[in-house]
């Protein structure tokens, strides 16, 4: 297994297991709130960690400016969004929508960055998305005007998490350094969050319950280690290649929802999962 693969496993695993943390702290707080604390608590992992990976050189190279640019759309714009469709129609439809952000990532990549996507990576890109799909669709719901709202705030999000790919590929060719990457980005959209909070509601979420700071505080730990595993596996390979196998994240908060026995295993979920592997094996093909 390659260390490209591995990354991107790896920031797959940890994205998904955000999901379970943040959803339990929906029932403590609000989405903007939520999205801060979690967002602050990136950068804090960032800064932490900073004596490691920091280079000075760094804060002169053109992808300085791309990472800061990136972060007035991602993660402000992005987990925003997705938060507000988890909470207006749960992880099922947050999570379906997710699915479609390789799409994103690989068109706007073959546009702007040349990229080549061979057959097997395009066949893999489709059936590792409905494999992913598969376990998050209920079959039968109606669409009410709170889903159809929904439906508008998590294709946003995936739009944006595609576009992400491609830009920070860009980026990391001119700043080789996937822990900065996400630190610029995280630091910008932390500050943009954090003002937009304090303009809508003239103060800042001092009186959050500490369940609720708790839970989005662990959602970032996890966010901060998949960041870091995202951007390592761009600077390696291609974006066409990377984002399908982190497009799978739906499919750990499965499985940690299952371990967690809020779900139980169905011939829909076992079937799914299957069609998800047999994507990424066939994206990895050699």
């Amino acid at each position: 297994m390659n260390s490209t693969l591995v990354f991107a496993l790896l920031a797959a695993i940890f994205f998904g297991l955000s999901a379970i943390p943040a959803k339990r702290g929906l029932s403590h707080t609000d989405t903007q709130t939520g999205a801060l604390i979690s967002i602050l608590t990136v950068v804090a992992v960032f800064l932490i960690s900073s004596p490691w990976w920091m280079r000075s050189s760094d804060w002169f190279t053109t992808g300085f400016w791309i990472f800061a640019a990136t972060g007035l759309f991602h993660p402000a714009l992005s987990l925003y969004f997705t938060l507000e469709s988890m909470d207006r129609a749960g992880a099922t439809v947050s999570s379906t929508l997710a699915a479609t952000s390789p799409i994103f990532a690989a068109l706007t990549a073959m546009i702007l960055l040349g990229e080549n996507m061979t057959l097997l990576i395009a066949i893999g890109t489709l059936v590792t998305m409905c494999g992913v799909m598969s376990l998050t669709w209920i079959p039968g719901t109606g669409i009410t005007k709170v889903m159809r709202i929904a439906l508008v705030f998590a294709t946003a999000a995936a739009v944006i998490r595609g576009l992400i790919n491609t830009t920070g590929k860009f980026g990391l060719d001119l700043m080789p350094n996937a822990m900065m990457a996400g630190f610029l980005s995280h630091t910008v959209g932390g500050l943009g969050v954090l003002v937009v909070y304090k303009l809508r509601r003239g103060r800042l979420p001092l009186n959050t319950s500490g369940a609720g700071v708790r839970a989005f505080g662990l959602s970032g730990c996890f966010i901060a280690i998949a960041i870091a595993c995202m951007y390592s596996a761009l600077l390696r390979d291609s974006v066409t290649l990377v984002s399908p196998v982190i497009g799978t994240y739906p499919v750990f908060t499965l499985l940690a929802a299952l371990a967690l026995k809020e779900e139980k295993i169905t011939l829909q979920i076992a079937g799914g999962v299957t069609v998800v592997v047999a994507g990424v094996v066939l994206i990895n093909w050699m």
